[in-house]
């Protein structure tokens, strides 16, 4: 684990920072809200905090000076409920989205991949794999890049309507 430390490190910092913009672009984006806004924050923007809240979190509890066993635990919990939460955000948004507005690679697969690789990372970690870290760093790649790129999207329609165009 010595060798992965500063990679966690580093995730867990940047998807702290990323938290806190995404509060300062829902802020700044308040006054150009539109009929529809609080359903689509529910959709889009809570989705990405919790992903990154998720990184941060394992981050945590992967720098943590814990035993193998915690660690499986802590990722089995993290990575079972991202899929729980991810798969029933699919099915909301199923109903109630635009077919414009669902990205299904974005906003479904990626961290479906994401939370499935994480819970089994903790199962790596349960039977001390050595192969444990690499899986649980893929993880943390794919959920952080979804996130980044999302996060990205909103902000883009958030800046669009300040200009008097719409977006997601």
């Amino acid at each position: 684990m010595d060798d992965w430390d500063n990679f966690y490190l580093l995730a867990g910092g940047t998807a702290g920072t990323l938290i806190g913009l995404i509060f300062i672009v829902i802020t700044l984006g308040i006054e150009h809200s539109q009929s529809g806004d609080s359903d689509r924050t529910h959709r889009f923007v809570t989705p990405i905090l919790v992903h990154f809240t998720s990184l941060l979190v394992i981050a945590l509890a992967m720098v943590a000076p814990t035993s193998a066993a915690t660690r499986a635990v802590a990722l089995g919990v993290i990575g079972c409920a991202g899929l729980a939460y991810v798969m029933n955000l699919a099915l909301i948004s199923r109903r109630r989205a635009k077919s414009d507005e669902r990205e299904l690679v974005w906003d479904v697969l990626l961290p479906i991949a994401s939370y499935a690789l994480i819970a089994t990372a903790a199962a790596a970690w349960a039977l001390q794999a050595s192969f444990a870290n690499a899986i649980g760093a893929a993880a943390v790649v794919i959920l952080l890049i979804a996130a980044l790129r999302n996060s990205w999207m909103i902000t883009l329609a958030i800046a669009g309507r300040g200009k008097g165009r719409g977006g997601r």
